[in-house]
Formats: C-alpha cells, sequence, structure tokens
C-alpha cells in the first residue's frame, strides 16, 4: 500500500514537473471561477446575463509562443414564476407573476502579450474589447394590475418591458498562468476599464382592469459614457489543447 501511495505522488509530482507553457498554434480553454460562502462554492459555465460579468467560457489561440488572440462568450437568459392569492369580493383571486430576464449576449475579443516568467508560470498583459448585447426585462401579472403581483381581479393584468441595451468598452488587463499539469493552468486576471458607453431602449408599463385599459406609461431610454471604471479579477481554470 505504502508502494502504491508513494507511486502515485512520484507521478504526480513528475507531471507537474514537466507541466509545459502554450506555444505558437496551442489553443486553450477556460471558465471563471466564482468562490462564493452560500450553497454554490463554484460557479462556472455561462454566465446568468452577458451584460453583468458573470462567468464565461474563454477562448484563445496562441499565434505565437509570446502572442495570444483571445474571445470570452457569455450568454443567459431566466424566468421565475410566482402565486399570490386573495378574496375579493367573496372569491378567490390567484394572480401568477412571470418575470423573464430577457436575453444577454456577451462577445469580448482580445490580445495578449506573454512574458518569460519561468517554466510554468507565463505573465501577461493586454487589452479587449467588450461588447453586450440584451433584450429588456419583463414582468407579466394574471388577475393583477400592479407590478407586486397583488391580486386585484379576475382578468385584470399588467405587463412592464424594459428596454433593449447595448454596451461597448475598453479594458486593459494584467494576469498570469500557472501550469499545475501538464494543460492544466490556473489563472489569475485584474481588468481596468479604460471606457465604456451603452444605451438602453424605451421601457413601457400597460395595465389593465376587467373593464377599463389604462394609458400606456412610456420610460425613454438613455445613454451612458465613463471613463477609468473600477479594476475587476477573476480566478480561472483552464486547459490548453
Amino acid at each position: 500500500m505504502k508502494k502504491t501511495i508513494l507511486s502515485l505522488a512520484f507521478v504526480a509530482m513528475g507531471v507537474a514537473a514537466f507541466a509545459q507553457k502554450p506555444a505558437a498554434g496551442d489553443k486553450t480553454a477556460e471558465f471563471n471561477l466564482n468562490f462564493q460562502t452560500g450553497t454554490s462554492g463554484v460557479a462556472y459555465g455561462l454566465g446568468a446575463t452577458a451584460l453583468a460579468g458573470t462567468p464565461e467560457l474563454r477562448l484563445r489561440y496562441f499565434m505565437a509562443d509570446d502572442m495570444a488572440i483571445r474571445l470570452k462568450i457569455g450568454m443567459g437568459m431566466g424566468t421565475t414564476t410566482a402565486q399570490q392569492t386573495a378574496t375579493i369580493a367573496g372569491a378567490e383571486v390567484t394572480a401568477e407573476t412571470k418575470t423573464n430576464s430577457g436575453f444577454g449576449l456577451a462577445l469580448t475579443p482580445g490580445i495578449e502579450k506573454h512574458f518569460a516568467g519561468s517554466t510554468k508560470l507565463s505573465p501577461y498583459v493586454g487589452a479587449e474589447l467588450p461588447i453586450g448585447f440584451g433584450t429588456g426585462a419583463t414582468v407579466e401579472v394574471s388577475n393583477g394590475d400592479n407590478a407586486a403581483g397583488t391580486p386585484t381581479g379576475s382578468g385584470d393584468s399588467y405587463k412592464s418591458e424594459g428596454g433593449s441595451q447595448f454596451n461597448l468598452g475598453l479594458r486593459l488587463v494584467l494576469g498570469a498562468d500557472y501550469y499545475i499539469a501538464d494543460g492544466l493552468y490556473l489563472g489569475v486576471e485584474g481588468g481596468l476599464g479604460i471606457f465604456g458607453m451603452g444605451s438602453t431602449g424605451d421601457a413601457t408599463v400597460n395595465s389593465t382592469t376587467s373593464t377599463v385599459k389604462a394609458p400606456e406609461i412610456k420610460t425613454p431610454g438613455g445613454s451612458t459614457f465613463s471613463l477609468f471604471g473600477a479594476m475587476a479579477g477573476t480566478v480561472r481554470l483552464g486547459y490548453k489543447f
């Protein structure tokens, strides 16, 4: 048993010792790691909403030993349903609220310049161009004429629709990959926003009762522009192939 354990230990040490950094023509794929104290210790995969910077899939292609192009992809959408019941005019009325977070897609191309580091450590600097698209969130209530989903009467309804979104930015990045085994690495990266801009379409609200349709309420969209945003960091797990 002891011999078996020692043999496995030596194999693991050997694999780690020969872990190699990428060379020209290599590709990598990786996920963000999102460490939490709640029910989910590690979140991975495509983000729940593309515009919020949640976990993403990132692909890289090394054009040279010290130069790589990259693309981050994030997408998501979600729907929840809730019900409330109340007695109105002696009858039980159940209002159902359906909330749709909308669909989001983020595509972030970029480039990295890698430095010598060590046999297993590959530090780099780079830049990326985040581009995000999103449809507006919607809230639909049946048997209720309000956003809270409170029952108001059979046949009543409420619907709000958020405006579509578009975001564009530029970030400088600084990071490093450490190869813990052949092809397997952990990475850290920080990004500083240089500029960001976005636009949001008009939002609308419609509500009706069984006999009256209220006038549509429209909230005009707008645009934003910012310089030198906050620093943000990520921890990543990736594989070279």
